[in-house]
């Protein structure tokens, strides 16, 4: 027997003959207390740390047996008996914690630990043997051992290396230790709320505001067998902050998908703001970008596709932005739209680029979900927290841009939104707009109550007289409406000209022309203009009759937004409250009014209307969706 290269002892020693199969056993197991055995050298190497793990008494029984079972001298005994004292010397103010989370020491420590009312919760015996309840706890113990014992702890930083990669459409988070304490702080970072908003309905059936009810979604699951989280990708900023706030250290192994073949070429600049927005988003290509209603948010897409050239989902809310977006990706990008995915309107056509409606991604998610690398959510704060969360949380893309008009959704669910694409990164109000010459500043924004129909024809035409000058839009909602104020407006001597879902393509662009030229001073038309299609800029908006979607008011207001030298812009509502579907249109509707009312805002409609000129130059961009 001799010293071993590594500071163990090399025991040679063999059984004695003759050993019944029980006797042969009670060797094996005795040897196996204080050493262990090298298969390829075919020597027991005594184990410093088992030494430290038995007391006097119990090795000097495992000595006594071994010696009569084994061809174990008294000058072995004596070298592993020194070899013990060192052991406990050195262990005595050591203690280590295995990969299984075992505590391992000297045993009257060890047993002095488990005693210690202060680390209750903190460790476990199981079988005779001391875990530490949780690789949590880790920090605590050692804090705990050094203060009170003047103990050292160690364990493998290999317990904190977390591999993160994705697989079948999903984040997976793979741990050295998994325990009961770390799956149900895991799982908590997956508990998602999210509300639902409800209308409240008086007993005499009047409209009486909302409330919003609280919902909770569980998204992910613990696979014990393999010490593995599987989360949607949408969570892995959250996952990542949360497990370098415990101390663990993420390994992402997330690869890219390949960059799209097919090619683009940008034929745009981008505004101040935009530049700065998309400069913030690039940092981390994820976020939310907050900028109002005819800001440019769609620029700020455009330039993170042609930047990035990886597979893009562009989920819209209704079939004309689906349009819009085809048409910016031709004219902007000069991609083609028969090389354009289609996910709508009855089509399932997926390319490297495809534009989809939110009810029709989720209806065909398991097509999408591992298709693409960069996801933008336009209008996201318009989607209905059930749809946005579907696709947000099944798509599994690493990149995602939010497109929302204000910060906050009346629901309060941009937290979600926050969560599922990444936090806020740049917001412009109205104000910022308006301030930068981006858009027209709104001189008047009224609404008229009426009790009759004809009452309501009678406002409507004292409206367009006092702004006979200016080029006025009649939203209504239906056909027959539109079709009747039409009518009347034409007997009352106004230039007038009827836009509807019926009208021909071509004769909604002359029409559009008188309207430009001074030909026609007013389009009345239904939903068809309220997105999708281009329509000449206007300075009067006329509500005529509405739904009581805030999205739908937004979108309307905006047509008499566009900045021009001089120009303000005037909002009004026809309301006739005799008639409760439409007092409860407007009052559903009637928050919309906030976004465009700040401090300040007759300071700058003066300035326009003066011609007072400041440093701040327009920002004027050319699009296709202005004349």
């Amino acid at each position: 027997m001799v010293i071993d290269d590594y500071g163990g002892l090399r025991l040679f020693f063999e059984r004695k003959k003759g050993l019944s199969p029980e006797e042969f056993e009670e060797f094996l197991n005795n040897a196996r207390r204080i050493a262990n055995f090298d298969s390829s050298r075919k020597v027991w190497v005594v184990s410093e740390e088992k030494l430290s793990r038995l007391s006097s008494e119990e090795l000097a029984r495992t000595l006594d047996t071994l010696r009569e079972l084994s061809t174990l001298s008294a000058e072995q005994v004596e070298l592993i008996l020194a070899e013990y004292r060192k052991a406990v010397e050195n262990h005595s103010r050591r203690v280590s914690v295995t990969a299984s989370m075992e505590l391992r020491g000297p045993a009257a420590l060890l047993e002095k630990i488990l005693q210690d009312q202060e680390l209750y919760g903190v460790l476990a015996s199981r079988n005779g043997r001391l875990y530490v309840s949780s690789v949590l706890q880790l920090g605590v113990l050692a804090k705990k051992l050094g203060e009170k014992y003047g103990v050292e702890l160690n364990f493998s930083e290999d317990l904190f290396k977390v591999k993160v990669y994705r697989e079948r459409a999903t984040l997976r988070l793979s741990f050295r230790s998994m325990d009961r304490e770390l799956a149900r702080v895991l799982l908590s970072e997956g508990t998602l709320s999210y509300n639902v908003e409800r209308p409240l309905i008086g007993s005499d059936g009047e409209y009486q505001g909302s409330e919003l009810l609280q919902r909770t979604l569980k998204v992910s699951r613990i696979l014990w067998e393999s010490k593995t989280l599987v989360t949607p990708v949408a969570l892995l900023d959250r996952y990542l902050a949360r497990l370098t706030s415990l101390g663990f250290k993420p390994e992402v192994q997330i690869e890219e998908r390949p960059d799209i073949k097919v090619p683009l070429e940008r034929k745009f600049s981008l505004l101040p703001h935009q530049e700065e927005a998309f400069r913030l988003w690039i940092k981390h290509k994820r976020g939310t970008i907050a900028i109002f209603t005819r800001g440019g948010k769609s620029f700020i897409a455009l330039e993170a596709i042609y930047r990035l050239r990886k597979p893009t989902l562009i989920l819209v809310t209704t079939q004309e932005l689906m349009a819009t977006w085809l048409d910016y990706l031709e004219a902007y990008l000069s991609l083609p739209k028969h090389f354009t995915g289609i996910l709508g309107v009855g089509e399932q056509k997926v390319r490297e680029i495809t534009v989809a409606t939110y009810a029709s991604a989720v209806k065909y998610i398991e097509l999408i979900k591992d298709r693409f690398e960069l996801v933008v959510f336009d209008e996201a704060h318009h989607v209905p927290a059930s749809t946005f969360k579907e696709v947000a949380l099944r798509v599994d893309a690493l990149y995602r841009l939010a497109l929302s008009a204000t910060p906050t959704r009346r629901d309060n669910n941009h937290n979600l939104l926050y969560e599922l694409c990444g936090g806020l990164i740049y917001t412009l109000s109205y104000e910022d707009l308006v301030r930068l010459k981006v858009v027209a500043p709104i001189e008047r924004f009224q609404a008229f109550f009426v009790e009759n129909e004809d009452e309501k024809l009678g406002k409507l035409a004292e409206i367009l007289r006092d702004y006979s000058g200016s080029k006025t839009i009649v939203f209504t909602q239906y056909l027959k409406t539109a079709e009747a104020v039409y009518k009347f407006l034409r007997e009352k001597g106004f230039k007038a000209v009827l836009v509807t879902g019926r009208t021909p393509a071509a004769r909604r662009e002359l029409l559009f022309k008188d309207f430009l030229e001074g030909r026609a001073h007013v389009i009345v038309s239904t939903t068809v203009l309220d997105e999708g299609i281009t329509v000449p800029d206007a300075e009067v908006a006329i509500i005529y009759e509405g739904s009581g979607e805030g999205r739908q008011m937004i979108q309307r207001i905006g047509r008499v937004l566009g900045y021009a030298p001089g120009k303000t812009a005037k909002v009004f509502e026809i309301i006739n409250i005799t008639n409760q579907k439409e007092k409860y249109a407007y009052l559903r509707r009637s928050w919309v009014r906030e976004l465009y009312n700040f401090k300040g805002l007759e300071k700058y409609v003066e300035a326009t209307k003066k011609g007072i000129v400041d440093n701040i130059k327009p920002s004027y961009q050319r699009r296709i969706d202005s004349f």
